[in-house]
């Protein structure tokens, strides 16, 4: 489940709570009902704050809500994804930072006129 596998990953990590706490912005009290299956599935902005803090993969916990299917197996057999909607629809880390509204839209525009040039 969810909640036991976000508690292995943050005591695999040799993290308290607090610690993740206070690296993610996500109160301690949240954290601590995650882990015990108090609360439900957090949403996509949630997870990726708990990724900073966990120090994890943003698509590792992803995967582990239920957000993403673990393809990881065979990478031959992945399906393509929707750049396009992809971009829209989580948020995107780039160096450490998120990205805007307006970047992604910069970002989209840039796809547009890339791929719309006759070969």
């Amino acid at each position: 489940m969810f909640y036991e596998e976000l508690r292995e990953i943050r005591k695999r990590k040799g993290f308290t709570i607090r610690e993740v706490a206070d690296k993610s912005g996500v109160s301690t009290a949240y954290i601590s009902q995650l882990e015990n299956g108090q609360r439900g599935t957090p949403s996509p902005e949630i997870l990726n704050k708990l990724s900073d803090g966990l120090e994890s993969s943003y698509e590792e916990l992803m995967k582990l809500a239920g957000y993403m299917e673990d393809d990881s197996n065979d990478k031959n057999n992945k399906k393509p994804v929707n750049l396009r909607r992809f971009i829209r629809d989580y948020p995107i880390l780039l160096d450490g930072r998120l990205l805007t509204e307006q970047d992604v839209r910069w970002i989209d525009r840039m796809l547009t006129a890339m791929f719309s040039k006759e070969d």
